[in-house]
């Protein structure tokens, strides 16, 4: 992975996507999305407060915001808002889409990882589920592209996070 990438984070209201974006943003340019943009300023700031040396973007536009980034990072619902989904999936051809799916509050469909594939077609999807409410507990990470597991899986474990790949 190169030392430094840039990231579109897509819903950062959800505390999964905050809290990546906080340690992305420590080493990474982040472009931050989110539909509502008192949050989106909030998150900035936060982000800037915390690291003043942080790259961080707020971002208007979803497909702005994904066709300046090398990987895609989409909350669980914005992967689930058909519009905004269509909207990043237009410009995110060869790139890393990583979905965020919470245990708690899955996606509802026969096979997530499949359905997402589908949706991206030309990308790489990689998809992030939590098996606990501890972020930094466990991971798993599920996909068919080795390189983009690769990436986000360094990803996670500079991060701290214990993560291992479903098969």
């Amino acid at each position: 992975m190169p030392s430094i990438r840039t990231f579109a984070i897509i819903g950062v209201s959800e505390t999964k996507s905050l809290f990546l974006a906080k340690q992305i943003a420590k080493t990474n340019q982040v472009l931050l999305f989110d539909l509502n943009a008192a949050t989106l300023l909030e998150v900035q700031t936060q982000i800037l407060l915390e690291n003043p040396e942080a790259n961080v973007e707020m971002m208007i536009c979803p497909t702005n915001a994904s066709w300046e980034a090398d990987v895609i990072i989409l909350s669980n619902y914005a992967a689930t808002d058909t519009n905004l989904a269509e909207k990043v999936r237009k410009v995110a051809t060869g790139k890393v889409v990583l979905v965020l799916v919470n245990e708690m509050n899955p996606v509802i469909f026969e096979n997530p990882a499949d359905k997402f594939q589908l949706l991206f077609p030309f990308s790489k999807v990689i998809q992030s589920i939590e098996s606990t409410d501890d972020l930094k507990e466990s991971l798993f990470l599920k996909g068919n592209d080795a390189d983009a597991l690769k990436t986000i899986l360094t990803l996670f474990a500079g991060i701290g996070f214990k993560t291992n790949i479903l098969i």
